[in-house]
């Protein structure tokens, strides 16, 4: 099958636009409640565990370059399991990304339009991935490049803008609600890296394949910093309260700080590139599971099922009744579908292919 192939910088920017967007809602905080004041040493034990299991899962690739899990799937378990493995893929990937552009369709609509129909905002970033999925591949991709970068630029003035406000004491008990709920119970942050399952779709993608180590470490690398930026700057700049789970602490951080007199109001702008960064996310998201359809059908135009992807993933999105009800759905999916999946369920299949591949080239 014939597919645009990306650079090393590109791979890059299609797993973070994934994984890092989640930065902007909810998921600090979500770490925050469950550990506390030792949130900086949970979320820094589970990067360093995320990055060995990278360097893990790189290696159990390497008998396979230039595939993917659909592909690695096929060759363990033939057309039911690559089936299989592909239509969960699908359904995950619309699922949870329904639930994120829900998620921060409903944060814009608290803040700046109360008196817009949420249906609205909705339509509005499904009109844009239509458009730009039909425009190809190659405008996804590149556009994506740009909107991550600006995401990322955004993202670290957030943090570092906080400094000022920054009190170490906020950091004690430095254990928060215990050893046990710091270093065993807090392992289930892990799905906070969920987002890498794009790291499964990206090998064949690569224009040199002997890159996906690279992409994979510093895709992992980067996620785990930004992660944990995120976390120390909610902690350490807010006292700690369940009021800022209910817009995003991102914002909360922007609108508090002071960036001059001529710039009053830095949250707005901050906003709309965010917006940028939720386009381009729902737009790869969308590029991956037609490629998906694609691999699974054997068809040579995906851009028929273009349509039809988007009016699933408006459905689904328009389900739940509130913000809250969303963040409930979308921490469902990260916990307990996307978590065991990248770091269970894929890894027991890499491993197996693997013993395969052994036994076939030994017995040849």
């Amino acid at each position: 099958m014939s597919i645009n192939k990306v650079s090393t910088i590109e791979a890059i920017a299609l797993i973070l636009i994934v994984t890092i967007n989640r930065l902007a809602l909810g998921l600090p905080q979500t770490i925050l409640f469950s550990c506390g004041s030792s949130s900086i040493i949970n979320i820094a034990v589970v990067s360093l565990i995320v990055v060995f299991f990278t360097f893990l899962l790189v290696k159990l690739f390497k008998r396979f370059a230039n595939s993917d899990i659909i592909d690695v799937s096929e060759f363990l378990g033939g057309k039911f399991l690559k089936n299989l493995i592909g239509i969960v893929l699908i359904c995950y990937l619309i699922f949870i990304s329904a639930t994120l552009i829900r998620d921060f369709s409903e944060v814009i609509h608290i803040l700046y339009y109360v008196d817009t129909p949420i249906i609205y905002l909705l339509l509005f970033f499904i009109v844009v991935c239509i458009i730009s999925n039909l425009l190809g591949e190659h405008s996804v991709i590149k556009a994506n490049v740009i909107l991550c970068g600006i995401m990322l630029i955004s993202l670290l003035i957030s943090f570092f803008s906080v400094f000022p406000n920054i009190t170490v004491q906020r950091a004690l008990p430095v254990l928060g609600y215990g050893a046990y709920q710091t270093f065993f119970a807090g392992l289930t942050n892990v799905f906070a890296f969920s987002g890498l399952i794009t790291l499964y779709l990206v090998p064949p993608m690569l224009d040199e394949k002997n890159n996906f180590k690279k992409v994979a470490m510093v895709s992992v690398i980067m996620t785990g910093g930004l992660i944990l930026l995120a976390i120390a700057s909610l902690l350490l700049s807010f006292p700690f309260s369940a009021e800022i789970e209910k817009i995003s602490p991102l914002y909360l951080i922007i609108s508090n700080n002071e960036f001059g007199k001529f710039f009053q109001h830095p949250e707005s702008l901050f906003v709309f590139t965010w917006i940028l960064s939720f386009m381009t996310y729902l737009n790869t998201i969308c590029m991956f599971v037609l490629r998906l359809i694609k691999k699974l059908t054997n068809v040579k135009n995906e851009k028929p099922f273009v349509i039809p992807v988007a009016i699933v993933i408006f459905i689904i999105a328009i389900i739940p009744k509130n913000i809250m009800q969303t963040r409930d759905l979308g921490l469902f999916g990260y916990k307990y579908i996307a978590a065991p999946t990248v770091f269970i369920i894929f890894p027991i299949i890499l491993l197996l292919a693997n013993l395969k591949h052994k036994k076939l080239h030994k017995s040849n």
